[in-house]
């Protein structure tokens, strides 16, 4: 596990702190799936003790987000075909919700935000920077759900991302030829910008089937492979 993932704390509740960087690191991708935590050497990236640490990552796991393995550690899960096709499912009913409601509430400030960060992002990709380019596109995206001014919707948003998060690892390389995401992105802006509610709704669902498309043939692929001989 690399220590770069993490900051250091700062004044304020330790363990609000850790789950504020390990929920970060997974909502934007930076831990794969299978990727294991081991409670001793996360405290010392962070440079704290091991409870405040310990106990973050206990509140992952009784969430299931996070599960519990012997000897202090803690793992990402990995994800079936199923479950991540499901997810994704939710995400294109709650998320749609948000960008259409979103569609009649966003200011200019917020739209202008989210054209820098596309701008951004792309260069990102172009420069096949992963990690910077999945922190921009969640960056992106909870700019527009947050727009929608539902506090209650955007926490089941979060939480779904906390789900799926691991997966959009899966989305590089193959993401870095496309350009679907980019068009869907194009569309969003467009029916922000001309305060339609419909056409943004199908702008984000049309982008989350893009990525689970990927994401899901990335998962066949790695269940289809043999199992190494002992």
């Amino acid at each position: 596990m690399s220590t770069a993932l993490f900051n250091a704390a700062p004044r304020r509740s330790l363990v609000t702190h850790v789950e504020d960087e390990i929920r970060a690191a997974l909502i934007e991708g930076r831990l794969e799936p299978g990727t294991r935590l081991v409670t001793k050497e996360l405290a010392d990236s962070l440079g704290m003790s091991i409870t405040p640490v310990r106990e973050a990552l206990v509140r992952f796991a009784a969430s299931g987000v996070l599960t519990a393995e012997p000897a202090q550690s803690f793992r990402v899960p990995t994800m079936t075909v199923e479950q991540y096709s499901e997810i994704s499912e939710i995400r294109k009913s709650v998320e749609g919700l948000a960008a259409f409601n979103a569609a009649s509430q966003i200011t200019p400030d917020e739209i202008a935000t989210m054209k820098a960060l596309l701008t951004r992002y792309l260069a990102a990709k172009a420069e096949k920077d992963q990690h910077l380019a999945l922190t921009l596109n969640k960056k992106f995206r909870f700019v527009l759900y947050a727009a929608a001014r539902m506090p209650t919707l955007l926490g089941v948003i979060e939480l779904l991302w906390l789900r799926a998060g691991p997966g959009f690892n899966y989305l590089y390389p193959e993401v870095q030829s496309g350009t679907g995401e980019h068009h869907n992105y194009d569309d969003l802006l467009v029916a922000l910008h001309e305060r339609q509610p419909v056409a943004a709704r199908e702008a984000i669902e049309h982008a989350i089937e893009d990525g689970a498309r990927i994401v899901i043939e990335a998962l066949q692929r790695r269940q289809t492979q043999p199992v190494p001989a002992k």
